[in-house]
């Protein structure tokens, strides 16, 4: 059994075809959403994803933590859970800080912009978004929080600068069913 999948070059607007096999039939994909391939196309824009082969990400600009995933081993609705319930533990600048790093890395990813006058404006706005809970972890006022931010930001740009590279990114036109056209490809 096969499952195949049109997406579109957001970049060069071309349709392209994705044959999962084997173990890949399994993979979730709804029209509408993103996927990076890693591996090349065919000269008639054709690409076959199987065990030995190739790679297909869903939803590539989806940060998960690696605890999330260490935690999905025992129960998949576990991480789900811890992430959508929080404790109700105090606050402390150290935890308001890391998820205001984290919503900042985390959009400037999606985004994929990290030029300075982006990213300070995006500080400026998370430190608004998070100002109950800087308040609650006893800050004063936002000025300590835009300083720390700010000075994070040659590191975040540094790793992007090493790490993040224009990967063409497909979006889902179509699905068409699991099919038994394995003799045509």
């Amino acid at each position: 059994m096969i499952q195949v999948i049109l997406v579109e070059d957001e970049q060069k607007r071309s349709v392209r075809t994705i044959t999962l096999r084997e173990s890949w039939l399994d993979t979730h994909c709804n029209p509408g959403a993103y996927v990076h391939v890693v591996g090349k196309f065919s000269k008639s824009n054709h690409i076959i994803i199987d065990d030995e082969s190739n790679l297909l990400i869903v939803h590539p600009d989806h940060l998960v933590s690696a605890t999330a995933v260490a935690d999905s081993f025992d129960c998949l609705r576990k991480a789900v859970l811890q992430d959508r319930v929080k404790a109700t533990n105090a606050t402390s600048k150290a935890t308001v800080y890391g998820s205001l790093l984290h919503e900042l890395f985390q959009i400037a990813l999606q985004q994929n912009r990290w030029d300075l006058t982006y990213l300070v404006g995006l500080v400026n706005e998370l430190v608004i978004k998070y100002i109950e809970g800087l308040f609650e972890a006893g800050a004063k006022d936002t000025v300590e929080a835009v300083e720390f931010l700010t000075s994070k930001m040659p590191e975040l740009r540094d790793w992007a600068g090493q790490f993040v590279q224009d990967m063409p990114t497909v979006r889902v036109l179509m699905l068409l069913l699991e099919s038994k056209l394995t003799q045509l490809l």
